[in-house]
């Protein structure tokens, strides 16, 4: 993998051009399997992963924890205006994922300046213990499993770096079954939810942001402690909404743009889910999630029923 220093590019530059740079091959050369978990082979290696073990997190960190395709980039824009602004300074928007790239761009985590703005799809179980040592505050974001679902198809068939579907049909199968990149979309949400800490996290629905976007980013600043005025909050709601950060997605993501941001709708689903698989999903709502805090905040009945 390139170093920024030869190519005077910041490591987020350089992964979005390896992920659009990849030539499509089998499945087989796109996914790598570690420890039972299958990831994206051309953002994460073995020696990235040891590294992530010995990650030195630090107490003012912000930790965004998503599965893949449930807002992460929205809410990494939405973070880096908010601390701008309280800081009264250009934050950098360089790599946030932990686990993107290869131990050199890890080590270089160490020189950003407080407060770091970092992301992850890791399964809880998965995530560096000194996030939790070091009581970093952590937002777990959720979005309704059906849009997820086909948010995902849509990106697999987008990116050169993700094995592409001949149908929905089969990317379906394998979201329900897990055997997609971070797991399977239930277990993710499910384990996050067996260790959920009151004070150190804070979960939000990707639908709840999308329906009262104001008062979502009131929220979220509080609990950051990203103390911002109404005006402010206004600023950063007009900057981030998903027609603006699609306007300007070739400067943030370059060629990716559009992968990144598609539509950004509530029931885009029912364009895709037999009524089979929508009692699949509704089945694994039950079993994993239905009576759990993240279960209800979901609002399940009505973003995800026919």
């Amino acid at each position: 993998m390139t170093d920024s220093k030869q190519t005077g590019k910041n490591d987020r530059q350089l992964l979005l051009e390896i992920m659009h740079a990849n030539t499509k091959t089998s499945a087989e050369d796109l996914l790598m399997n570690y420890k039972g978990m299958l990831y994206p082979r051309v953002l994460c290696n073995v020696d990235m992963f040891q590294a992530l073990e010995t990650f030195d997190a630090r107490e003012d960190d912000l930790l965004i924890a998503t599965y893949p395709k449930n807002g992460t980039n929205w809410m990494i824009q939405i973070l880096h205006e908010m601390v701008s602004l309280v800081h009264n300074r250009e934050i950098l928007l360089d790599t946030q994922w932990i686990e993107f790239g290869n131990p050199e761009m890890l080590a270089r985590f160490k020189d950003r300046p407080s407060p770091r703005i970092l992301a992850t799809h890791l399964n809880f179980k998965n995530v560096p213990r000194s996030i939790f040592e070091k009581k970093v505050k952590i937002l777990l974001l959720v979005r309704n499993p059906k849009d997820t679902a086909v948010s995902f198809y849509n990106f697999h068939n987008n990116l050169d770096s993700l094995p592409s579907y001949n149908t929905w049909d089969s990317f379906f199968k394998d979201f329900t079954n897990g055997k997609v990149v971070f797991g399977q979309y239930f277990d993710f949400f499910a384990t996050w939810e067996k260790h959920f800490n009151n004070k150190t996290m804070m979960a939000i629905t990707y639908e709840e942001m999308k329906m009262d976007y104001p008062t979502a980013l009131k929220k979220i600043s509080e609990f950051f402690q990203l103390l911002l005025t109404e005006e402010q909050i206004n600023l950063v709601a007009s900057r981030t909404s998903f027609n603006s950060m699609k306007d300007k997605s070739e400067n943030t993501h370059g060629k990716l743009g559009d992968s990144f941001f598609r539509k950004g709708d509530i029931g885009d689903w029912k364009n895709y889910f037999t009524e089979d698989q929508s009692k699949e999903v509704d089945a694994l709502f039950e079993k994993y999630l239905a009576d759990t805090k993240l279960g209800k905040m979901l609002n399940y009945d009505k973003y995800c029923k026919f």
